[in-house]
């Protein structure tokens, strides 16, 4: 006897399931199904996978792998979802192969919370279709109003579309409509269309369910047995109706339709199938498989769910093309409906909502399921998410005394006895914490920063340069690194450098005619920043006159000098930030999102997944990933483990900048906090000391293999281990707050304002004497020397040559302690090279924790670490003299002058804080002085 499932095939028409799970997958029952029943084609949603998640525990695994990882419900979701459509797709591949892509799909709903939002749907669709990365996925958008011309552009992207939850004959026209004009718009474009696939989901069973009640309760009123048979007569016919006149009107576009013709004949378009879905009975009074045997046509396809699949298997009697039977009669039942004073219209819109309505109870159930999950895996999550070894204990009770002393709940209201009981602390305090809402602000303000987006492509920039310090630079460095520019956008260069060599040097780069100016300073007053301004406006306004000003756009607080100066000019674009944000904790802020938007990044990508981290940054819980890693990094400090050494994978190296100047600036001080390695080379295992603890990151789709296993290694052999796993890089907004509130719980855990930065001054101070000696003499007072050699100076150490000063400095470096190398130079590669050899070299033979740092840029990042933190530092200050010059208008000193005083004035602020440190002067070719200084470096390090 032949198989009935195979047989509709026979009769034009595919056979898809409308179920999917892990255990289906890996049974092999979906390759049986494919085998022996002739299926096609899968679809899912929300309910189907809450469904599968919650009848097995086969997903356990991965949960807590991925909740390890600090990932959100949400996202663990995604994850087992996109799982499973992609092994889905390759077991279809062959179908899909076989039927010239016409078949084998397997479709992904998006979010319920996306029906009614064109524009996030679009974005939404395009990500998931680019993260399944297979052909014969389809992406599941619902036919409302706002999903139509979603659907639209969709299809002229080259996205493959199921469009869902259709029930009225005029929204299946406008889907229709709307796939014909994606295919025109991307055939106009020269674009591929011959492989776009695209169906539409009429939903069958739920019309007669709707239909069925409104009868049955107009039967109930009735008392006239004429008009009693009359309604009975309509129930249970309404569904199939509209499926037989929905399928006409299928006909009238796609087989007879002059338009659709040409598109098929000149391009290749595909037909957008009809599906027929929700096909399963509800009533137990009606045949079993009636909506399969009623719907068979060419050109369509029959998604069943498990139970129908069993029951058509087992007794369905298939007939070629009954989808065309009784088509006059479905038109007189339609007409006989509204005849009995039912609304059809209002039908089909109420099913449409309930739809909507019913999958985002399922996301929300299926939400639920998941965090009942972790609850249940708690114990093995929190074990994969950190393997601290002995000191587990300690963390896990000073997490739970957090959690007794509310400091979640207190830090969300703003209570800044957290951190001090002194008043006036607290009132300074007070006025720093804008960052725990700043995302919110600024997604009523993503409008705004599209539109600067399309402003600036329209403009013409290929380049824009920031102009900015720490804070001001780091987070839009991380995007451009991250992210790159989008291709119609400029690519952003951070300028935060003094140093008239590198100045020269980009100026000799740009196309100033096409380069966008970004300055960025919260202060207005950032003498770098202010200084190159300067410079680069009084070049551009000798090109341009007046019209310099439309290649400049500033961000800073109200009422600043930056501020007054961009509207007295007359810049392009002033971005007022929020004033009560401190430049490290502003990455979400204008400081952040002004250069992503300019540079083309969907700035609201950033900030929706930083608003759903809140969310579990709230919870009064030890998982709290905010929590836990603050709780963590504290204790293990008090335990002796303040070098917090970041490994990251390669694709997220810049984030480590970000967040050295987070921890450095927000805990160095009082002799206190964390010190921070970035970039470091990476040692055996068992080569670091006991003063280390190890924090992972990376991606959880792209896990970096090198990675994993040195912190796996790190952690057997006893070294405590943090990781972070974003679920992908739009999750760095989440990173940004994540770890912006571990700061601020290790800084109430280390006693300390993780707000201010006391010290930062003192180098400022220094420098700012240095140039008031240089005005008043036209000479720059320099650091005594202590020994010399035909290329180096040496201050700091006297000795009777600058090796044995060299050897003498690295005498005073203590075990326990770091040693940091700063480096006033132009970073070009040559110079970076030899820099990170001098620091692999110094790691290895000194076997202490190093860090690297280019001036003036260190000042504004981990500067305040250096005067204000624990003792046990050792400062290495390499300073190579600036052969170019440049004149900083309006002051009476030149960039060269600036850049060695900021040399200077940080040499002696750590040498009156009586800190070890050596300052060597490089004059002339850096390279060869360099070569030299490393050659002494490696000698003095082996004795």
């Amino acid at each position: 006897m032949s198989n009935p499932l195979k047989q509709l095939g026979a009769y034009g028409q595919s056979f898809w399931l409308d179920f999917l799970s892990r255990p289906m997958i890996t049974s092999s029952e979906l390759a049986r199904l494919i085998e022996d029943d002739g299926l096609r084609g899968v679809t899912s949603n929300p309910t189907i996978f809450d469904k599968a998640i919650g009848s097995t525990d086969e997903y356990d695994e991965e949960i807590v792998e991925l909740a390890a990882r600090g990932l959100s419900s949400e996202a663990i979701f995604e994850a087992l979802a996109v799982h499973d459509v992609q092994k889905a797709c390759d077991l279809l591949r062959l179908v899909y192969e076989a039927a010239d892509g016409q078949d084998g799909f397997v479709s992904l709903e998006l979010p319920p919370d996306l029906a009614y939002d064109t524009e996030g749907s679009i974005r939404e669709a395009r990500r998931l279709f680019a993260l399944i990365d297979r052909p014969n996925a389809m992406i599941k958008v619902p036919g409302t109003p706002q999903g139509i011309p979603a659907i639209e552009q969709l299809i002229a992207d080259g996205v493959n579309v199921n469009i869902t939850l259709l029930f009225s004959i005029q929204n299946y026209e406008q889907v229709m409509e709307a796939y014909l004009r994606g295919v025109e718009r991307r055939a106009e474009l020269g674009l591929a269309v011959n492989r776009i696939a695209s169906v539409a989901s009429f939903f069958v069973s739920r019309v007669d369910t709707e239909v069925d009640r409104r009868l049955d309760e107009l039967i109930a009123q009735t008392e006239s047995p004429e008009r009693r048979a009359r309604l009975e007569a309509l129930k249970g016919k309404v569904a199939i109706a509209n499926a037989k006149i929905a399928y006409q009107r299928f006909k009238r576009v796609f087989l007879e339709g002059e338009r659709f013709k040409r598109l098929q004949e000149r391009h290749g378009a595909r037909i957008q199938r009809p599906l027929w879905a929700s096909t399963s009975t509800k009533n137990p009074a009606y045949s079993d498989v009636m909506y399969v045997e009623h719907l068979i046509g060419p050109y369509t396809v029959q998604t069943m769910a498990p139970v129908t699949v069993e029951a058509y298997r087992d007794h369905g009697q298939p007939r070629p093309n009954t989808v065309e039977e009784g088509v006059e009669e479905a038109e007189q039942t339609l007409a006989a409906l509204a005849e009995v004073g039912i609304n059809y219209d209002e039908v089909t819109e109420l099913l449409q909502r309930q739809g909507v309505d019913l999958f985002a109870e399922s996301y929300r159930s299926l939400m639920r399921r998941i965090d009942e999950k972790r609850r249940q895996l708690a114990v093995a999550i929190e074990g994969r998410a950190s393997q601290l070894g002995p000191f587990d204990r300690d963390v896990r009770a000073t997490a739970e005394r957090l959690v007794r002393q509310r400091v979640i709940e207190r830090l969300w209201a703003r209570d800044p006895s957290i951190w001090s009981q002194d008043p006036t602390v607290q009132r300074a305090i007070a006025e720093r914490l804008g960052w725990l809402a700043v995302h919110e602000t600024m997604l009523e303000r993503v409008g705004e920063l599209e539109a600067l987006t399309e402003e600036v492509r329209q403009a013409g920039f290929r380049q824009a340069v920031l102009l900015g310090m720490g804070g001001s630079s780091l987070a839009p460095e991380v995007f451009q690194r991250v992210f790159g520019n989008e291709a119609r956008s400029p690519e952003l260069i951070v300028l935060d450098t003094t140093n008239p060599d590198t100045i020269a040097r980009l100026e000799r780069e740009l196309d100033l005619d096409r380069t966008l100016f970004i300055v960025s300073s919260k202060s207005g007053t950032t003498i770098e920043t202010t200084s190159l301004y300067r410079y680069w406006y009084s070049r551009l306004a000798e090109r341009k006159g007046e019209a310099a000003a439309r290649h400049f756009i500033a961000i800073t607080d109200p009422g600043t000098p930056l501020a007054r100066e961009a509207q007295e000019q007359g810049f392009r674009r002033l971005f007022l930030n929020p004033p009560d944000i401190g430049g490290r904790y502003s990455a979400l802020s204008y400081f952040g999102l002004v250069p992503a938007a300019v540079i083309g990044l969907p700035v609201r990508a950033l900030l929706e997944p930083a608003q759903q981290m809140v969310e579990r940054l709230r919870a009064e819980r030890i998982d709290n990933p905010g929590l836990w890693f603050g709780a963590a990094l504290a204790q293990l400090a008090e335990a002796g483990r303040d070098k917090v050494t970041f490994i990251t994978e390669p694709g997220l190296a810049s984030l480590g900048d970000w967040l050295e100047q987070l921890l450095a600036e927000s805990t160095g001080k009082q002799e206190t906090g964390l010190i921070p390695i970035v970039g470091e080379p990476h040692l055996a295992p068992d080569g670091y000391g006991a003063d280390r603890v190890f924090v992972g990151i990376d991606l959880a789709l792209q896990p970096h293999p090198q990675t994993e296993a040195l912190l796996d290694a790190l952690a057997a052999v006893g070294h405590p281990v943090l990781r972070s796993r974003l679920w992908n890089t739009w999750e760095l907004g989440a990173e940004f707050l994540r770890w912006e509130v571990a700061t601020a719980v290790a800084g109430a855990l280390l006693g300390i304002n993780p707000f201010d930065e006391p010290n930062v001054q003192e180098s400022k101070d220094r420098t700012g004497r240095l140039l008031d000696g240089f005005v008043k003499t036209r000479e720059l007072t320099t650091p005594p020397p202590t020994a010399a050699s035909e290329l180096v100076l040496a201050s700091g150490v006297t000795a009777t040559s600058v090796p044995e000063a060299i050897e003498r400095f690295l005498g005073e470096v203590r075990h326990g302690g770091y040693l940091a190398l700063l480096a006033f130079a132009d970073p070009t590669q040559e110079v970076d090279r030899r820099l990170q050899e001098a620091r692999r070299l110094l790691l290895e033979r000194l076997g202490v924790a190093t860090t690297l740092g280019y001036g003036p840029r260190y000042l504004h990042s981990i500067g305040q670490l250096y005067k204000g933190g624990p003792a046990g530092g050792a400062f290495l200050l390499i300073v190579v003299e600036p052969r170019a010059d440049l004149p900083i208008p309006e002051v009476p000193y030149t960039f060269r002058t600036l850049f060695l005083a900021q040399a200077f004035g940080d040499y002696q602020a750590l040498a009156d804080r009586g800190k070890p440190v050596l300052l060597l002067r490089i004059s002339g070719d850096p390279v060869h002085g360099l070569d030299w200084l490393l050659q002494h470096l490696v000698t003095a390090a082996a004795r």
